[in-house]
């Protein structure tokens, strides 16, 4: 299933150009791409806990999204994305007077997306839409732990998988110029811990 749409997402971002020189501008229909930028918050219960106990975490960052995609219809349309969702890190450091431990962890994840778009319009280029998917998606995890400045653990592990995610957004659209907000939430799952993230955007993008 992941290679399925990792290829299919790949496909649409090859295809695209093709299908901009078959058709003519039509508001209603036909392909478009864009780039966004937006603030990505991850919640897991590993995390969580970490912060409980009064580590430093830092479970935000600054993410970025590629994205084509094909409207059928003013309702319709299938899109392609490519995600990157940043950093997160924890640290801590312990001491008892004498000895200095420190721990750091840092996550990341990105992945390949394709989901259906079903859209509303409102008037003058304003509608709103929602979205419905599956991405594609591959994880880093490293961590390295010191005493007294020594390395006494130095690990990294990498995991991929294929999960649900959804969305909902508002666009506006002049000139074929195309100006979006959205909000997204991928459920991502691996070894039977969960990774919710959340990623708040703004993009740009063009109708061909």
């Amino acid at each position: 299933m992941k290679r399925l749409i990792a290829t299919a997402a790949l496909a649409t971002l090859v295809a695209s150009p093709a299908f901009a020189q078959s058709y003519q501008y039509n508001p209603d229909e036909g392909p478009y791409v864009g780039a966004g930028l937006g603030y990505s918050k991850l919640d897991n219960s590993t995390f969580d806990e970490l912060d409980s106990l009064g580590l430093s975490t830092d479970d935000s960052d600054t993410g970025y999204k590629l994205f084509v995609g094909y409207q059928f219809n003013p309702n319709f349309a299938v899109e392609a994305s490519y995600l990157d969702f940043g950093d997160f890190t924890s640290d801590a450091t312990v001491t008892d007077g004498t000895n200095v431990a420190t721990a750091d962890i840092d996550a990341s994840a990105e992945g390949f997306g394709f989901a259906l778009v079903g859209k509303l319009p409102i008037q003058n280029g304003f509608s709103v839409h929602g979205k419905l998917g599956m991405i594609a998606w591959d994880g880093d995890l490293s961590g390295t732990a010191r005493l007294n400045g020594d390395i006494i653990y130095d690990g990294a592990a990498s995991e991929d998988g294929t999960d649900p995610f959804y969305g909902i957004g508002a666009e506006y659209e002049v000139e074929r110029i195309l100006m979006r907000a959205e909000f997204e939430r991928y459920d991502i799952s691996e070894s039977g811990e969960d990774f919710e993230i959340d990623m708040i955007s703004a993009s740009i993008g063009y109708r061909f």
